[in-house]
């Protein structure tokens, strides 16, 4: 019976544990209001479409949710003026659809167009289409105040449809600065970035130096305070970063240099865009020097070029150069290639064998010669450049020559 008891007096505690002293309210969805809305779509070999108001001093996001193999595009635009205010195809997750529009200060009416992809190349006659899920969800539009940035500052925003986020930045003549806007990981937005003086005028701009991503590398001229205008390419939107690069000395690499067989040189190289005041290049040219053209006539013209990337550099600021190197001549005419390398190495590394003896008795072209280096595709980074005495081999080399290449470059004649 003692036993008993105890077991009694432990059930009734457990169940005083069990059991919430107040129970919750459930609470009745059928008397709420949401700022989610998800209604059901079908695409039948045309667009489907939607009209709906955007509250004042809001922001709708649009997500286009495929619920079949819809690949789903979506097209916003005013419902009054007929403007499109954006556009997407795989901004969301996977394949699905997504743009933010604003309501501005007194909110706006708007039509969505959900198509597929196919319908940007179905022939006549074909059909497409499948069923998605259209969510809208509102939020308070918080407008972004212009603020100043400097050195080392890192900033962070959301970019709606046809807006300019703006920073301003002062800065003295001479002064150079490196600025990134970059999209956020998994984020949906095209990057585009404009420097303006202090009139508006744009000084210069850049898309997609970096990837998708913008970067500009600026010198001013004047002294003054300028503007840092982040924007969305065409109607992208999305999360973003801003960055402006901590101050560097970095001797620029401008002019024609010069490297020697056994030789070394480094470098920096800016990505894609070079506008007239970029402080780095977007290629740099090397002559030979005397003693490597004495060494060649002298019978030592076989060569090995290598250009390696600088592993330090930031990759926000195109720090992710892919080394390309080629050779060829300074002519009337500009630059005449006659021998190429991106990947010789068997890594991302140039390696180009070149045998420059063919042109040992050719003194006007030994002047002529040009090694020139900078990033396949446009971009940017530190790198090294060497010329080594004998010719290695590449390594997964592939010319579209069966990794051959020509065993004679191209006469170029001069004018007397």
């Amino acid at each position: 019976m003692r036993f008993g008891f105890y077991r009694a007096a432990l059930l009734i505690g457990a169940a005083s544990v069990l059991v919430p002293t107040g129970a919750a309210a459930q609470r009745d969805l059928d008397q709420e209001n949401s700022d989610v809305r998800v209604f059901q779509g079908n695409v039948d070999s045309a667009a489907a479409e939607f009209r709906v108001s955007v509250p004042a001093n809001s922001v709708m996001q649009i997500d286009v949710l495929t619920t079949s193999e819809l690949d789903p595009i979506v097209t916003v635009t005013d419902a009054g003026t007929g403007e499109t205010l954006a556009e997407d195809d795989d901004g969301g997750d996977n394949l699905n659809a997504r743009v933010r529009i604003p309501g501005e200060a007194r909110g706006r009416n708007i039509v969505i167009a959900v198509d597929s992809y196919d319908s940007t190349w179905v022939e006549d006659g074909e059909t497409y289409g499948g069923t998605f899920d259209l969510r809208l969800s509102n939020s308070t539009f918080v407008p972004h105040r212009t603020r100043a940035v400097t050195y080392g500052a890192r900033e962070s925003g959301t970019m709606n449809a046809g807006e300019a986020n703006t920073y301003t930045f002062r800065a003295a003549a001479g002064d150079r600065v490196e600025i990134a806007l970059i999209s956020a990981e998994g984020g949906t937005l095209d990057p585009y970035l404009e420097l303006q003086d202090a009139s508006g005028q744009v000084l210069v701009s850049n898309d997609d130096s970096n990837g998708l991503n913008s970067y500009i590398n600026h010198v001013f001229a004047d002294a003054g305070t300028y503007t840092i205008a982040a924007k969305g390419y065409g109607s992208s939107t999305g999360d973003y970063v801003l960055r402006v690069r901590d101050r560097r000395d970095v001797p620029a690499t401008t002019g024609l240099q010069t490297i020697a067989i056994g030789g070394n040189a480094t470098g920096e190289i800016a990505p894609g865009f070079m506008d007239e005041n970029y402080a780095t290049p977007n290629y740099v040219d090397y002559r030979l020097s005397d003693a490597a053209k004495a060494a060649i006539r002298g019978g030592n013209g076989g060569v090995t070029i290598r250009m390696d990337a600088v592993e330090s550099s930031d990759p926000d600021f195109g720090g992710s150069i892919d080394p390309y190197v080629t050779v060829g001549f300074d002519t009337p005419l500009g630059f005449a290639q006659v021998a190429e390398d991106d990947d010789g190495s068997g890594t991302l590394n140039a390696l180009l064998p070149i045998d420059l003896g063919l042109i040992a008795d050719r003194a006007d072209l030994l002047d002529l010669l040009r090694i020139r280096v900078q990033g396949l595709g446009g971009g940017g980074g530190g790198y090294t450049l060497s010329m080594t005495e004998g010719m290695e081999e590449r390594q997964g080399y592939d010319s579209g020559m069966d990794g051959e290449y020509p065993s004679q470059p191209p006469i170029i004649t001069t004018a007397n």
